[in-house]
């Protein structure tokens, strides 16, 4: 009762104040959306929606005058009255149709734009959200002449790239946020894996949502590090479009249409997206070709509903999306069959304890001492020969249709509803390759462990054969109340995922030096590509390999039901202090083994505005789970593993929306992990631990009309603090590196000869990280880079034209996990667009 009491004495004087809300549209009723509403002489304003509507409230009673505006766009005005407890409504119509000024207010409105609308699946602004959402524009990709997911991703703080895609429908790419893997499963906020790496013709900007966000999408979307949303296209209700076409070193080529057409004026618009993509590798073989259609289409019957239909539709091939994938074997591994296999011979041959024991003590037991070396960099190896060949390499198709209703049921509840379904493909053989360390063989042959280094390299490969289906179903409620100064914006929704994966690894028998098994090996080649085998890796021999040799399948067959039901809700207090509560129940079926778990995943946040719409404080408790099977040796089942953050920060804007950005500190720990039973390994145990901490900063700056700077720094240091031996202790693989920053600049002229020409630099830096980590074998260290790119553009009315330079300096640099995936040197692409 006190708690209710003291709402309405704040309810009671806040509504001595007044509100004020509108919308901002063009003269032909298209919506103006990230552009400043301004109430003059007072510090207080917002931004425009989506759907061009803004709220400004807690104004105190009196004339105001309140100004629409943005760089490049001629001010409006209007005067409005306020009494106390009102809630004006105040419209603007700019005299100008949106074609026309589309290209003026996009540049640094768009940029600015921070709305953490998906993080919260509702309409809230960025410094309103008690967590950092990182969003990456159309303009800023533009600019870039960014075509790839990966290429987006390079403006997202604190996120590196370890892998490419792998064609299997494990979400892409792989990146590493806040010290763990993430992929790309979300598709506009809801579940949609992809098999290849993504090609941006269909998007229109990239919400990074940092820390681990199950409470709202659940444990099939997100990592512990954050969710990476691709947000689509939409048709829009004017008629245009655009083709490009792109050329570059390495017989780069890609052509891309866009086109928009009004079918029925006000009521039914359609998009199609349609990318083609070739590209070879620097190195001598290797080479990726892609296609990708996606039609789309929006239906308005009436104000209050909204219908969209569209679909992606994408089939890819080839065997390089970057280097070659180059694996290590670690002496461990080695030596954990070498070992025995020499003293076992030498037992045989009468050798004494003691000559057994001295051979067995010149095994190499660390990285450095196997390979010579403990840095990629110093490994003797061709950075530009694959060891591939061009008819060996996989395929895959992804087609997916989505479907989704927005029905405005009163001024203050919406309902969404979503249905999305899916499949993929795969076929084909995948490739890679083993470094293997001289003192293997020398062990074998001379009982010497030989020359530190490695000079042989086996080739790899399988054959990953099956399909993939996924079916989602999603019914959101959103209310938005006003009690006064008290605002309640709540979303309550439930959702059903149904998933079914059939892959078959089809792999062959193999050895190493005629002596040594080891399964997927084709052959063993020396290092420098002088073997008289290199030619041999061809698909035919491949074929002959599986039809000839002993063959082995692994199936990988996944079927799961998740039905889970979520509410979140976000509170303005006062004028200044903002709370945030989410819960999620999750169940989740495992359809093959009949075994289900259920979750509760629960979010708190709390925001201080000492400043209004200035200047946030924010901390958050954030929550994410993995579900797991299994028993340990007592019988007793494994519960989820789960991730819990705690999050505190700083977001600012200024007054005249040049300068935004956040910093925060965060600290995860992932625990419930599943590691070997130290009493008994033939059991695993959970209780392993993985704590992840770190510092993110985000600034993006408009100094002056047509330039944009964009900069962010991360620091991330992870541990195992509770693990198996052969990793307690030490940063995991996978977590990336300690320090990265980025940096994007780009200066657009304007009112003058130049206008229309656009000149960007782009920094990416990333510190030392390791390709293994491991007790006792020590460290395998990829170096440090800092990649720099150019870019120029020049805009017409009807032509675009555009060259940009990636790894200006021509930097050698590797990526990897577990592996070391050399990346492409310079490359210049060249860009011609028409506008109709």
């Amino acid at each position: 009762m006190i708690i209710v009491g003291l709402l309405f004495v704040c309810q009671g004087a806040s509504a001595q104040n007044a509100a004020l809300h509108g919308k901002v549209e063009t003269k032909d009723g298209q919506p103006i959306k990230y552009i400043s509403v301004v109430i003059v002489n007072t510090g207080q304003g917002a931004v425009t929606k989506e759907d061009g509507t803004f709220e400004i409230g807690n104004i105190k009673p009196g004339d105001y005058s309140v100004q629409v505006s943005f760089n490049g766009l001629k001010s409006e005005t209007k005067t409005a009255r306020l009494t106390a407890g009102s809630n004006v409504e105040l419209n603007f119509t700019i005299d100008e149709n949106y074609k026309e000024i589309a290209p003026v207010i996009i540049e640094a409105a768009r940029i600015m734009n921070k709305a953490a609308t998906t993080a919260n699946k509702m309409p809230v602004s960025n410094l309103e959200s008690p967590q950092i959402v990182n969003n990456i524009s159309d303009v800023v990709l533009r600019k870039q002449n960014a075509m790839t997911l990966e290429d987006a991703m390079k403006n997202a703080p604190g996120v590196t790239k370890l892998w490419d895609a792998t064609s299997r429908p494990d979400g892409g790419s792989i990146f590493v946020s806040r010290g763990f893997q993430t992929v790309t499963k979300a598709r506009n906020g809801l579940p949609n894996t992809v098999n290849t790496n993504v090609d941006m013709a269909n998007l229109d900007r990239i919400e990074v949502i940092k820390g681990p966000s199950a409470t709202l999408f659940g444990s099939v979307i997100g990592s512990y590090g954050g969710v990476i949303n691709r947000v689509t296209k939409k048709p829009h209700f004017y008629n245009d479009g655009m083709i490009d076409v792109s050329y570059g070193s390495y017989n780069f080529f890609r052509a891309a249409v866009d086109a928009n057409a009004v079918l029925v004026k006000d009521k039914l618009a359609g998009r199609i997206n349609v990318a083609g993509y070739n590209q070879d590798s620097w190195q001598d073989y290797g080479f990726q070709k892609s296609l990708l259609i996606a039609p789309s289409f929006v239906y308005k019957p009436n104000s209050r509903l909204t219908v969209n239909l569209d679909g992606e539709f994408n089939s890819s091939k080839g065997n390089s999306n970057g280097g070659n994938f180059l694996f290590i074997l670690n002496p461990t591994y080695i030596n954990s069959s070498l070992s025995p296999a020499i003293a076992g011979a030498m037992q045989q041959q009468g050798a004494s304890a003691e000559m057994i024991n001295a051979v067995l003590s010149q095994i190499p037991a660390t990285f450095e001492q196997a390979y010579g070396t403990n840095k990629v960099k110093d490994l003797r190896l061709d950075y530009n020969r694959s060891f591939l060949n061009n008819d060996v390499y996989p395929q895959t198709s992804q087609n997916t249709v989505f479907a989704d209703a927005t029905y405005r049921i009163s001024k203050s509840w919406t309902s969404q509803t979503a249905i999305t379904y899916g499949g993929g493909n795969n076929k084909g053989y995948s490739a890679y390759q083993y470094l293997i360390p001289n003192y293997l063989y020398s062990f074998l042959t001379t009982l010497t462990p030989g020359t530190a280094g490695a000079d042989s390299l086996a080739r790899m490969v399988w054959n990953p054969v099956g399909t993939n289906r996924t079916f989602n179903f999603q019914q959101n409620f959103v209310s938005d109340y006003h009690f006064g100064s008290l605002r309640a914006r709540t979303v309550v929704g439930f959702d059903g995922v149904k998933y079914k994966s059939n892959v078959t690894y089809n792999r062959f028998s193999g050895v190493l030096f005629n002596v040594f098994p080891f399964p997927d090996v084709f052959d063993v080649v020396d290092v420098a590509g002088n073997s008289p085998a290199m030619g041999n890796f061809t698909k035919e021999n491949v074929l002959a390999a599986f039809a000839n040799r002993p063959n082995t399948q692994l199936p990988y067959n996944q079927e799961s039901t998740i039905l889970s039901g979520y509410a979140n809700s976000i509170l303005n207090i006062s004028s200044f202090a903002i709370a945030s509560l989410g819960v999620r129940v999750d169940n989740f079926k495992n359809d093959i083994l009949k075994n289900t778990q259920t979750k509760w995943s629960p979010k708190f946040g709390l925001i201080l505005m000492p400043v209004k719409d200035r200047l946030s404080v924010f901390g958050n408790y954030q929550n994410s789970f993995t579900n797991k099977f299994g028993t340990d040796r007592y019988g007793n089942a494994f519960e989820p593993e789960e991730a819990n953050q705690k999050e505190v920060g700083v977001k600012y804007l200024s007054v005249n929306n040049k300068i935004s950005g956040s910093i925060s500190y965060y600290h995860i720990l992932a625990k419930n992990i599943i590691r070997q039973d130290i009493v008994d390994p033939m059991f695993n145990v959970q209780d392993g631990e993985q704590r992840s901490k770190g510092v993110e900063v985000d600034i993006t700056v408009n100094p002056v009309k047509g330039w944009t700077l964009l900069a962010g720094y991360a620091y991330n240091d992870s541990k195992m603090v509770k693990a198996d031996s052969d990793v307690q202790g030490l940063r995991p693989v996978g977590s990336g590196p300690y320090n990265t920053y980025n940096f994007w600049t780009n200066y657009t002229f304007t009112d003058n000869v130049l206008d229309g020409l656009s000149l960007g630099v782009s920094v990416n830096h990333a510190g030392e990280t390791f390709a293994f980590n491991l007790n006792p074998d020590g460290a395998l260290i990829m170096p440090k880079y800092t990649i720099l790119g150019a870019h120029i553009n020049y805009d017409t009315r009807s032509f675009r034209f555009a060259v940009k330079c990636n790894n200006l300096t021509d930097q050698k640099y590797w990526m990897g996990w577990n592996s070391i995936i050399p990346q492409m040197p310079r490359q210049l692409i060249g860009t011609i667009s028409y506008k109709f």
